[in-house]
């Protein structure tokens, strides 16, 4: 058939269509309108109109999406799969689970004689899914998902739309968007160990002034672990920020870090760090003009920092750092204004940047029958990390001195998501699921919907 045919059997069947969609709307206004006449309430009313539109939205889906398919389909095309000649055989009907609710539509199925396997060009076209989520619907309950447990995201979703998708649904959503992240760090890691890769990266990679880097972990509870039931969920942050750390400990602590992205795994800290790599790769992080890593004096920590970015300035986080002083002063001193006394004085020592000050005031107490275990627990800590604490000359130079970016990754992650009440992950699922929420939190949510539209297309 010629394409002037092709295009007035097209005009034809719009024309059609458009009659079709008045007389639907005729009739289901006249449904709502005269049915529900008794209304008690505009709510009602709302509801009412809101089911109105849903069916009216299913109809032009329906609709729209049969106009992608040629009225007469070609009788032969290059088989996907083989290159070989597919036949055309016939027109299947197909459904899909919509943001407008279930949508049925019709397209032509071709066959091919070689491999005997058959397509659809329409669903290659659009990545289309029978059967299943289209990749809208997908996004968009995986969103609730990874915010909410799965159950409340459920009703959330269907008081929200007004389209019923199970508990279930929106977990194997949420975890589906995770998994396309795992693919999506899989992608990096390869780059970032791919000599060519980083050289192109280094000639035309853009030079961050200052780049912040920070870990930390929070702990998720997962079945099947018997000797280890909460195991450490990793998490790691790449930020930026223009503000300057505050002169005073007791000024508030607003970072107001941009371009935050957060990433994380449940893994051994071997592994993570091809993960801290790859992450740096995409942010520039070898190229920074100066790179600099907050956390807290966790080893591990330290030995990836060392390992994959052995020129960064690494800083312990001050809060981290402050609280071994409350306990040591809490177990010497019975007296409030002494104890108070002392806190304060150690307390300056250590934000000016007097380690020896804040070594000697905690030794002079490591023999106290009370005080001496926080003692000596807090002299190991500092001689250990006093290289990382130089606090006054970091805020001299304008660095930020507090690792709460990378916390609040944990708490929005871990604590908020992973840890309500009465959860227990099976570890694939909790790492899918931190995964999701960390990118939904870095706005990384629209590039992983756009990869799992055209999945069809990429199979």
């Amino acid at each position: 058939m010629s394409g002037k045919e092709n295009k007035e059997a097209h005009v034809s069947t719009i024309a059609q269509l458009g009659q079709e969609f008045g007389q639907h709307v005729i009739q289901l206004t006249s449904e709502l309108l005269v049915k529900n006449s008794g209304v008690k309430s505009l709510s009602e009313m709302e509801r009412g109109i809101r089911q109105m539109l849903l069916k009216l939205g299913q109809f032009l889906m329906g609709a729209w999406l049969a106009l992608q398919g040629s009225p007469y389909p070609e009788e032969r095309r290059a088989c996907p799969h083989c290159g070989g000649e597919a036949t055309y055989q016939f027109k299947r009907e197909a459904t899909l689970l919509t943001i407008m609710g279930q949508v049925t539509y019709r397209r032509a199925y071709y066959l091919c004689a070689q491999c005997h396997k058959g397509h659809y060009p329409l669903d290659d076209k659009l990545g289309l899914r029978p059967g299943e989520m289209s990749a809208e619907m997908e996004s968009l309950t995986a969103m609730t998902g990874v915010q909410l447990p799965f159950g409340q995201s459920s009703q959330l979703f269907e008081s929200l739309t007004l389209v019923s998708v199970s508990d279930h649904s929106v977990a194997k959503a949420a975890q589906a968007m995770g998994s396309e992240v795992q693919t999506l760090e899989e992608e990096w890691i390869a780059q970032s160990y791919d000599e060519k890769w980083l050289q192109e990266q280094e000639r035309l990679a853009e030079r961050p002034q200052r780049l912040y880097g920070a870990l930390d972990a929070a702990k998720a509870h997962v079945r099947g672990e018997k000797e280890h039931p909460w195991r450490d969920v990793k998490v790691g942050a790449w930020f930026t920020t223009t503000v300057a750390p505050p002169q005073d400990a007791d000024e508030g602590w607003d970072i107001q870090a941009t371009d935050i992205s957060y990433y994380c795994d449940i893994c051994e800290a071997q592994q993570f760090g091809k993960l801290l790599w790859a992450t740096g790769c995409q942010h520039h992080a070898p190229w920074a003009q100066e790179l600099v890593f907050l956390g807290d004096g966790a080893e591990w920590i330290w030995n990836l920092v060392q390992e994959h970015y052995p020129g960064a300035l690494q800083i312990v986080d001050w809060f981290h750092a402050s609280e071994y002083i409350a306990p040591v002063a809490n177990a010497a001193f019975d007296d409030q204004d002494q104890r108070q006394a002392w806190i304060r004085q150690v307390r300056t020592d250590l934000w000016e940047g007097d380690l020896d000050a804040v070594l000697a005031a905690f030794a002079s107490f490591a023999a106290h029958r009370q005080a001496g275990e926080a003692a000596t627990k807090a002299v190991t800590y500092f001689t250990n990390n006093r290289h990382l604490m130089n606090y006054a000359k970091y805020r001299a130079q304008g660095y930020q001195i507090g690792s709460g970016t990378v916390e609040s990754g944990c708490k929005q992650i871990v604590t908020q998501r992973l840890k309500v009440a009465g959860a227990i992950w099976d570890l694939g699922n909790c790492i899918k699921t931190a995964k999701a929420r960390a990118a939904l939190l870095s706005n990384q949510w629209s590039t992983l919907t756009a990869r799992r539209e055209h999945l069809a297309l990429a199979a």
